[in-house]
């Protein structure tokens, strides 16, 4: 049974989970702050996480977007908000 994978990318990593015969990104972790995708379903792990280092790249980019701990991604057309962390 595969239950997920976390991925190093650059300065954080990548969490993709499998649903059923698709994978979705969890979350996109970097500069210590974790990010949730709109959920989509991707025909396999590594387009899912091709799509995840899209995303990472994005916000290492775009960081100055970021509002509210929420942002557009307009080229993939996804929200991404920053997860809360658990004190």
């Amino acid at each position: 049974m595969n239950i997920g994978i976390i991925q190093p990318y650059s300065n954080g990593f990548l969490e993709v989970v499998p649903e059923s015969d698709y994978w979705q990104i969890v979350a996109i972790h970097i500069n210590g702050q974790a990010y949730c995708p709109t959920p989509r379903l991707y025909h396999s792990e590594k387009v899912a996480l091709a799509k995840a280092t899209q995303i990472y790249d994005w916000l290492a980019d775009n960081e100055h977007q970021i509002s509210d701990g929420t942002c557009y991604y307009s080229e993939l057309k996804l929200i991404l908000w920053q997860q809360s962390k658990v004190p």
